[in-house]
């Protein structure tokens, strides 16, 4: 039996048996053999003449006989034995991989652990969600083709501790370069090992700078929720997945019993999910409305779909909702974004979002799995945010740093002067917090730089159970959610 998913980040549909039989045909069929030379008169005197038709002009049946005459061939001259297995998996990975999609690839049975470990559970690293184009198409003039890129950190972790944001490149790991190495590689390389300190280069709008994290036990997050202010419910969500759907009626229905009288979802660095998942979290705040549409190939067999609210909701509509994205913002979290926005239900705050308005299906092959894109969605407006984001109502500009700064920044980093300043002012205050931005100023790195790596290095500094969900101090697209809903600060 198949396993499938709707998934948006990596998973939805499983197709019929026919591409199954199909990919099973094509793993000995799509390589780049080519590429090395080979003699043409052993080709001719020891194979089938090869059918003469161009390129363009092939079907898949002409290419899986033509290479495999180029398979006779190396089976019947090549030295050494031939590794089946090992060619099996490296041509369905070139034949994924040829598609040119940085959203489509194959993930070996051997990855399977790692690869799973993205999704759920705990596991050691620096916690964060990555991408990255296939090797098979990088262009060493355009980083974001070749390196690591973050899609989002993990709340708390030590990613997220470091300053390291969506949208930055990691372009080499503990000075080995991601250059030729696919996403599943380079993920790996970037969990390293708990205890041994793991060096970054990172490359942010134009400026690269170093990074020393530390590997550490790190859970795949899901979401945190609190009433602040009185009566503001703040709802966090850090991911769509299995458990998201419930997790957040379960919290709703606790700050709905808690009297809130409006309510906040922080969807900031939230990477994306599951469509279903997201459809569903959707719906518990829209009475109607589409909440999104979903187009597949024409003649794939698979039809539209379109998902509309049910009336059935958790938060009554009387109750003001701000949504606050940024960059991170991807994939599920902006089908959400844009369901509640474009149906009025609420207002969005904070940075343009990171732009994915496609959808992948994952069919399980030969212990691994096989990820594509097969789908476009789209807004309630009729709208694809792909490669293009969704704009907030209210627009709070993101603060830029120069080279020189970033420099400065990964100097002090290294210099101890954080970790001395926390264990001589240990506790958690504004006027620490401002003593601190105060005694560094002529460090060369900028104030408020200064103030927010001092406040987070505090929050992570706290016992898990002490921490408040979310702080408020020197966070400014939460004060002006807040202030948009009549809160003073």
């Amino acid at each position: 039996m198949l396993f499938y998913k709707r998934w948006l980040f990596c998973f939805i549909f499983i197709f019929m048996k026919r591409l199954k039989t199909f990919l099973a045909l094509a793993l000995i069929a799509i390589s780049t053999v080519f590429s090395g030379g080979v003699n043409e008169k052993i080709v001719e005197n020891t194979l089938s003449k090869p059918i003469e038709v161009k390129n363009e002009d092939r079907n898949i049946s002409e290419i899986l006989y033509s290479l495999s005459n180029v398979y006779a061939l190396l089976d019947k001259y090549y030295l050494y034995d031939i590794d089946n297995e090992v060619m099996a998996e490296n041509l369905l990975s070139a034949m994924v991989a040829s598609l040119g999609d940085r959203y489509s690839y194959y993930v070996k049975a051997e990855d399977m652990q790692d690869y799973s470990e993205q999704y759920e559970g705990e596991y050691v690293g620096i916690g964060t969600y990555v991408t990255k184009m296939n090797p098979l198409y990088a262009d060493y003039e355009d980083p974001e083709t070749w390196m690591l890129e973050i899609v989002s950190p993990f709340p708390g972790g030590p990613a997220d501790r470091a300053g390291l944001r969506a949208n930055d490149l990691i372009s080499h790991i503990d000075g080995e370069s991601v250059f030729s190495l696919n996403a599943t590689e380079a993920s790996r390389m970037l969990r390293g090992t708990e205890g041994e300190e793991l060096n970054l280069r990172v490359y942010r709008d134009g400026v690269t700078f170093e990074l020393n994290l530390m590997p550490e036990h790190v859970v795949t997050p899901n979401l945190s929720y609190d009433v602040i202010y009185d009566d503001v419910g703040y709802l966090h969500l850090y991911m769509f997945n299995e458990s998201s759907a419930d997790s957040t009626l379960s919290a709703l229905e606790d700050l709905k019993n808690r009297g809130i009288k409006s309510l906040i979802i922080d969807l900031r660095n939230n990477g994306g999910g599951t469509v279903d998942t997201s459809q569903a979290i959707s719906d518990m705040f829209l009475s109607e409305g589409i909440i999104v549409s979903v187009k597949y190939k024409e003649g794939s067999g698979i039809e539209d779909t379109t998902y509309y609210a049910d009336r059935n909701t958790i938060i009554d509509n009387n109750i003001p909702i701000v949504i606050l994205i940024n960059g991170g913002t991807a994939s599920a979290s902006e089908i959400m974004t844009a369901a509640l926005k474009e149906n009025t239900r609420a207002t969005v705050i904070g940075n343009q979002s990171f732009g994915k308005g496609i959808i992948q299906s994952v069919i399980p092959y030969n212990g691994g799995y096989i990820c594509f894109t097969d789908a476009n969605y789209y807004t309630p407006n009729g709208s694809s945010i792909h490669e293009v984001g969704i704009i907030p109502d209210i627009e709070i500009d993101e603060i830029e740093y120069s080279e020189e700064e970033l420099e400065n920044y990964e100097k002090f980093l290294e210099s101890g002067e954080l970790e001395k300043y926390i264990e001589e002012h240990p506790e958690y205050s504004i006027e620490n917090i401002e003593n601190f931005t105060l005694t560094y100023s002529s460090s060369g790195v900028p104030e408020s730089l200064l103030t927010l790596l001092i406040r987070n290095q505090y929050y992570y500094e706290m016992n898990y159970d002490e921490r408040p969900v979310v702080l408020v101090d020197y966070d400014e697209v939460l004060q002006e959610a807040l202030a948009f809903l009549g809160k003073e600060i």
